[in-house]
C-alpha cells in the first residue's frame, strides 16, 4: 500500500491509501475517495479541473509535458509546482506525496 496526503478544495486534510495502479491516475483516486468535483474531461488532460499543487514528493517528477503545460498555463492560479492529477500515475513514485487540489478556474 502507498499513501498520498491531500488538502481538498475546501481545505480539509486527508490521508489516502492506494495500491499500485488501483486507478488509472491520481485524479481517479481523488474523485473516488473524496467525491470531489474534478476531472470534467474524464482524464484526457484537456480541462484543467484536476489542477493540483505538489507540495512535496519523494521523487523528482517530470513537469509540464506538452498538453499539460498548455492547459496549466491557462489557469488563473498557476504555480511552478502545478500539475494535472490526471497525468500522474498511481505508483511508488508518488508514495508520501503531499498535494493540494486547486481545481479549474
Amino acid at each position: 500500500m502507498y499513501t498520498v496526503y491531500v488538502i481538498d478544495t475546501i481545505g480539509d486534510a486527508h490521508v489516502l491509501e492506494f495500491k499500485k495502479f488501483e486507478y488509472r491516475n491520481l485524479m481517479e483516486l481523488l474523485v473516488n475517495k473524496l467525491h470531489d468535483e474534478i476531472g470534467d474531461c474524464k482524464g484526457r488532460g484537456l480541462c484543467g479541473t484536476c489542477h493540483i499543487r505538489v507540495h512535496s514528493s519523494n521523487t523528482e517528477m517530470q513537469f509540464f509535458e506538452g498538453l499539460e503545460n498548455n492547459i496549466l498555463k491557462k489557469q488563473l492560479a498557476y504555480y511552478p509546482d502545478s500539475r494535472l492529477a490526471c497525468q500522474i500515475l498511481l505508483d511508488e513514485h508518488i508514495d508520501t506525496m503531499k498535494i493540494e487540489i486547486i481545481g479549474g478556474d
